[in-house]
Order: structure tokens, then sequence, then C-alpha cells
């Protein structure tokens, strides 16, 4: 792959008490500020996919929560190569309280397709993809117990 192709991270964490996703969003100063996105980011030079995940995390929300699973999702790449953006479904068994750092002015936990506004582009367009919808309908149904819908 090209030196110059931007690799990035991020994540949908799931409670698996309440189903509910966690969101992030994006302080005043961010590209697209105020919008809903995932938690996560670039990586460093030589990162792994996972491995950039953690580290955004503990950044962002001052912690690696308490992790059941990792499910990769989603691969994006950019029509000209120049940018590949990971997704993660995040299993954890609560929800919890995220200390967040300077890139956030906030977080949600929301139910599925009960998204909050306005949302990052590059998350619009994956939320409202319905094979996505689909992969992540399916993590949830087979690690959530019985308090959907």
């Amino acid at each position: 792959m090209d030196k110059r192709v931007i690799k990035a991270s991020g994540c949908l964490v799931l409670a698996t008490d309440t189903g509910r996703i966690l969101m992030q969003q994006r302080g005043v100063e961010a590209n697209h500020p105020r919008t809903w996105c995932f938690f996560g980011g670039k990586s460093y030079k030589g990162e792994r996919p996972i491995q950039t995940l953690k580290r955004e995390l503990e950044e962002e929300i001052g912690m690696i929560p308490d992790m059941e699973k990792i499910i990769p999702v989603h691969q994006y790449t950019s029509g000209d190569k120049k940018f590949v953006y990971n997704t993660f479904v995040v299993l954890v068994q609560e929800e919890f309280l995220p200390v967040l750092n300077n890139e956030s002015d906030g977080y949600a936990w929301i139910k599925v397709n009960n998204w909050p506004r306005p949302l990052h582009p590059g998350v619009k367009n994956q939320l409202f993809n319905k094979e996505f919808i689909k992969k992540v309908q399916t993590v949830i149904e087979s690690n959530v117990s019985g308090i959907l819908n």
C-alpha cells in the first residue's frame, strides 16, 4: 500500500446488558464539529487496526473498557485508495461513564436506528447502509439477551 494512505479505526461500543451503542459528539475544533460519530481515529505508523482502536479508546474515553469481544464489521476504502477506515463492534458487559478528552463535546448511549443528529458524513454513510446495519443487527442478536425492540 502507498505510504501516503491514511488508515483509521473506529467502533460502535455495544453494551450487552442494554443493547445500546456508545457514540461520540465531536468537539468544536474537529473536522465536522459537533457531529455524532464512532469513537476512534487515525493509525500511527506500523499500528494494526485493533491496536489503533484500543489506543484511541483509551485516549478518547479515558480507558480501555473491559471488552468481551472485538468484532470487525466493515472496512471502507476511498475511491482513490488513500483512506482506509476499519469499523468494529466492541462488546462490553454494561454501559459505563466515559471520561472524555478534548476531542469530544459529548457522548450518548443510544438504540440502533435512533441515531443522534447531525451525523458525521462518513458515519452516516455506514449507518444508512443496509448491509452494514444487517451485520450490526446480527452481532446484537447474537450477543444481547432478550431486551431488544
